[in-house]
C-alpha cells in the first residue's frame, strides 16, 4: 500500500471514531423516556388566583344555610298535633275582640264549647265558615253549645271579623298564638297561625269531638251539630250546605 492510500484510510478511521464518539454522547441511558417535545413538558407558572377562587367557592358551598326556626321545617304538617279526644282541655283566660274577659273553666258545668279555630280576619274561606255557624247560631244553643272562634289576629282584625260577618258569639284574638299552642294545631310554616281546627268540649271540660285539616277543609254547621248531638242526646236539625 503506497504512502497516499495510507493516509486516505487513517483519515477515514478517525472520522469513523469521531462519528462513534458523537453517538454515544447524544444516546437516551437506558430505562429513560424519551420526550416528544420537551418544550410542552416544562412546567408552566401559573397564577395562585383560581386556586384561591376555587377554594372559597367551595368554602361557600359548605356552610350551613341558616334559616329562620319557620322555614327549616320541611314537613309543616309533622308538627300538626291537635289536642285529641279524651283530653281534659287546657284552661285559657283571654279577651273578646270587644274587650270581654273570659275563661274556658267560665263554661265548665254549664255550656257545651265549640272552639273554632281560623286563620285570620284576611282568609275568606274562614269568614265563611263562621258566617255559616252564625247562621245556625240558634240550633247550637239548642244543644247547650256556646261558640269560640279564635286566631292569631289582634283585637283590631278579630273585630274587622266580627264586623264583616255580624258574628254576635265570642271571637277571641290570640296574636301571641298561646291558644294555638295549648291545643297543638299552630301552622309553623305560617308563623303559627291555626290550622283550620275544630274541638267540642263539654260541660266537664273534657274533649268529645278534635278536627284539624291538612287539606284546609273547615267544617260546617251540618258537621258540627251531629257531633254535639251525641253529647246531649237532642237530634240535630238535618241540614245541607247550602243553608
Amino acid at each position: 500500500m503506497n504512502v497516499q492510500a495510507r493516509v486516505w484510510l487513517v483519515v477515514i478511521c478517525m472520522m469513523m471514531a469521531v462519528g462513534v464518539v458523537y453517538a454515544l454522547s447524544t444516546s437516551t441511558p437506558s430505562g429513560q423516556k424519551v420526550e416528544e417535545n420537551p418544550v410542552a413538558s416544562a412546567p408552566v407558572q401559573t397564577s395562585q388566583k383560581p386556586a384561591e377562587t376555587q377554594s372559597a367557592d367551595n368554602t361557600i358551598a359548605a356552610e350551613p344555610v341558616s334559616l329562620s326556626p319557620d322555614l327549616s321545617r320541611t314537613d309543616a304538617y309533622a308538627f300538626l298535633d291537635p289536642l285529641p279526644v279524651g283530653k281534659k282541655a287546657p284552661d285559657f283566660a283571654a279577651r273578646t275582640a270587644e274587650g270581654k274577659a273570659i275563661k274556658l273553666s267560665d263554661f265548665k258545668g254549664k255550656k257545651n264549647l265549640v272552639l273554632v279555630f281560623y286563620q285570620g280576619s284576611f282568609c275568606s274561606v274562614c269568614g265563611t265558615q263562621l258566617t255559616n255557624i252564625q247562621s245556625h247560631l240558634s240550633d247550637f244553643r239548642d244543644q247547650s253549645a256556646e261558640i269560640i272562634a279564635i286566631s292569631a289576629d289582634d283585637a283590631q282584625h278579630a273585630m274587622r271579623s266580627v264586623g264583616e260577618h255580624g258574628l254576635t258569639f265570642n271571637v277571641l284574638p290570640d296574636p301571641k298564638k298561646e291558644i294555638i299552642r295549648k291545643f297543638g294545631i299552630g301552622n309553623i310554616s305560617k308563623q303559627g297561625i291555626a290550622w283550620p281546627s275544630l274541638f267540642i268540649v263539654d260541660k266537664n271540660g273534657v274533649v268529645k269531638f278534635s278536627y284539624a285539616s291538612r287539606e284546609g277543609h273547615r267544617l260546617h254547621s251540618n258537621e258540627i251539630l251531629p257531633q254535639l248531638s251525641k253529647i246531649t242526646g237532642k237530634p240535630a236539625p238535618k241540614l245541607t250546605y247550602d243553608n
